[in-house]
């Protein structure tokens, strides 16, 4: 009876070891699978997904994570990060710990994987992570810096030298700066009356501080390019030339006082602002293009003379200028007006 007993815990036990085994087999067929499936889609640049959509398998992003853990393929472990960066990135239902998620994948792009394509843009996504949302500054220009000089001829170098110095001058108005950096973080996402809300705020609040001047330029800039309320836009840009007249925007204001006028068709008044850009201003550059909207503009006056006289001057002051030719064929044209 005993040893009936032993025979059949034995086989019993030797079943379930079996059992065991095979599931254990199964189960890593299956993982080797997945892990192929996923490293196919890595190969192929394909994102993560949080979700299956329909009927269609897509691969989670948990399993992106898994795989690129578990790969020895240097090639997949690169392009995963930087897939998965992008999809906490971009995300537009992003978790509470995508932000750090992703600063932690550009983060292991920057210190592993120097040599990959996509080194130069994650250093600048990492800085604008920084910048827009931890308002770290020791990391942003360190990071910007980075790029600079790693990528002298990077289609980022503006931006991430401008930003560098905007840190660097308004250090000591923190405050200032966070709200400057709010404004220029919703003028990137489209929502301008936000934008133009923190601008304000530093302009009634900070008046005294270096931003001030921006944000006026700013404000004009959001009303004439993206709002398209040419009169607000004048106002913004006469308020800086009058208030902050050493700021480095006067000139553009003045300019683009001019261009204000010209699109709401007050002729005369776009003239006076166009003259005063080439007498105040003539060593900023652009006097050629405000030479030569002048001389439109007399145009549109129908004072057929000062339109020829103002495109003459094109020629004399300014004989490489694009408009140099164009302004010629407006003086011929000019002549059947003129007689002769």
């Amino acid at each position: 009876m005993i040893t009936r007993l032993i025979i059949v815990v034995i086989t019993v036990s030797v079943f379930v070891i079996l059992y065991i085994f095979i599931r254990k087999l199964t189960h890593s067929a299956s993982r080797k699978k997945k892990y192929k499936e996923v490293e196919e889609k890595i190969r192929k640049k394909i994102k993560p997904f949080s979700k299956e959509i329909g009927v269609e398998r897509r691969h989670l992003v948990s399993e992106y994570e898994e795989c690129i853990r578990m790969t020895k393929d240097n090639d997949v472990k690169a392009w995963g990060r930087w897939l998965l960066a992008q999809f906490y990135h971009n995300n537009p239902h992003r978790g509470k710990d995508y932000l750090e998620k992703a600063i932690e994948c550009y983060s292991e792009i920057l210190k592993e994987f120097s040599d990959y394509p996509f080194h130069e843009e994650s250093l600048f996504r990492l800085g604008n992570l920084l910048f827009f949302e931890k308002f770290d500054y020791e990391k942003v220009c360190s990071v910007y810096q980075k790029l600079l000089k790693k990528y002298p001829q990077s289609k980022w170098v503006t931006i991430a030298r401008e930003r560098v110095e905007l840190i660097r001058n308004n250090r000591t108005y923190p405050q200032t700066l966070n709200s400057y950096i709010v404004a220029e973080k919703y003028f990137e996402q489209g929502k301008y009356e936000k934008s133009i809300q923190s601008l304000l705020n530093i302009i009634e609040k900070y008046p005294k501080s270096g931003l001030a001047g921006e944000a006026l330029y700013f404000l004009g800039d959001i009303y004439h390019f993206k709002l398209k309320d040419y009169s607000k836009a004048m106002d913004e840009y006469q308020n800086l030339i009058q208030k902050f007249p050493q700021t480095r925007f006067v000139a553009n204001a003045q300019f683009k006082i001019g261009e204000c006028c010209r699109k709401l068709e007050m002729w005369r008044e776009a003239v006076e602002a166009y003259t005063k850009f080439v007498n105040d201003y003539s060593q900023y550059g652009y006097s050629d293009y405000a030479q030569f909207y002048i001389g439109q503009c007399y145009e549109e006056l129908k004072d057929w003379q000062m339109a020829r006289d103002t495109y003459s001057l094109i020629s004399t002051n300014y004989p490489e200028s694009i408009w140099a030719d164009v302004a010629g064929n407006r003086i011929k044209y000019l002549k059947k007006f003129l007689g002769g």
